[in-house]
């Protein structure tokens, strides 16, 4: 058999077994992003009703600004510089097309313009492949990395990133800490997205944005309800934004191990109708080669025959 066909068939081989593992890997993706995004789904709402609530109180506590540090440390803006951090999520592997250069690329272009106007910045990775793109693209200092638990996302995962960010925010250099993560909404929209974590701030909202009741009542008073609503709005917002970026990992490691596959299946039939077509040559060519045997056969046995005649 001809060098060039073994080569040709095991570069069919090759690329068989590359699309059964693209076929493997976006199976279960499908799985992992059919747990988790409904759970995303059903958790955005109740963050979003979370911020809402919490940003409704703007327009009865700023007033209470001299206050803010009894109900919770982390309303407290730090005066002079200080640095700005950047919790990036993306993940752990990769095989997800452009998902981790995405948001690495929105929190660069953030820092970037931070950068410009006189701040300093730094990065916090959540995941092996944000603190890969940070190392390989910027020389932005990266203060720590986090690796994902193998269960995906639980609620033990968003207190532990909590108590990084406020365990950071808690140090005298850094003056505010920022989270970039991914939005899902399906497997082929997804949205990075820069959310300010701390200091909480109470920004006057727009006129008209929720409504707002003029007389609230508060039991038994408004520092103690919010002491207890402010840790946890901030549990849930910090689980809502690992779900949001779990579940966009996953549609697009789903998304691009199809596409993959879909050129894995392209190039084999490429690949079979170019063995094909070489095998048919070589036959050919055999064939050529035993009917010139033939020919030759033939006539050196007429011209013996003829000899004895």
């Amino acid at each position: 058999m001809s060098q060039k066909l073994i080569e040709l068939r095991h570069h069919i081989q090759s690329v068989e077994n590359i699309k059964a593992t693209t076929q493997t890997m976006s199976t279960v993706a499908a799985a992992k992003l059919a747990r988790s995004r409904n759970k995303a789904a059903s958790l955005r709402t109740y963050a979003e009703k979370m911020r809402e609530i919490v940003q409704v109180q703007s327009y009865y506590i700023a007033e209470m600004s001299d206050r803010a540090a009894e109900i919770s440390p982390l309303f407290q803006s730090k005066p002079g510089e200080g640095k700005t951090v950047f919790v990036v999520i993306g993940s752990d592997i990769g095989m997800c097309g452009s998902y981790n250069g995405q948001i690495g690329r929105l929190a660069l272009s953030r820092i970037e313009e931070l950068q410009a106007e006189g701040q300093v910045c730094a990065v916090y990775c959540k995941g092996i492949k944000s603190e890969e793109f940070f190392r390989r693209k910027t020389k932005i200092p990266i203060i720590g990395m986090e690796k994902w638990s193998e269960e995906g996302v639980s609620i033990n995962d968003a207190i532990n990133l909590l108590r990084t960010m406020v365990k950071l925010f808690n140090q005298e250099d850094i003056k505010e800490i920022y989270c970039a993560y991914t939005k899902f909404y399906s497997p082929v929209k997804r949205e990075p997205t820069i959310l300010k974590m701390l200091p909480l701030s109470f920004d006057i909202l727009p006129a008209g944005k929720f409504q707002v009741f003029e007389d609230w009542i508060y039991e038994p008073d408004a520092i103690t309800i919010l002491k207890e609503l402010i840790p946890t709005y901030f549990r849930v917002q910090v689980f809502d934004m690992l779900l949001e970026s779990y579940a966009s990992e996953q549609g697009a490691r789903m998304m691009a191990m199809e596409e993959a596959s879909d050129r894995a299946e392209e190039t084999l039939r490429e690949l079979r109708v170019a063995y094909n077509k070489m095998r048919r040559d070589l036959i050919t060519l055999d064939l050529l080669g035993i009917l010139s045997a033939a020919n030759v056969i033939e006539m050196e046995a007429a011209k013996k025959a003829g000899g004895l005649l």
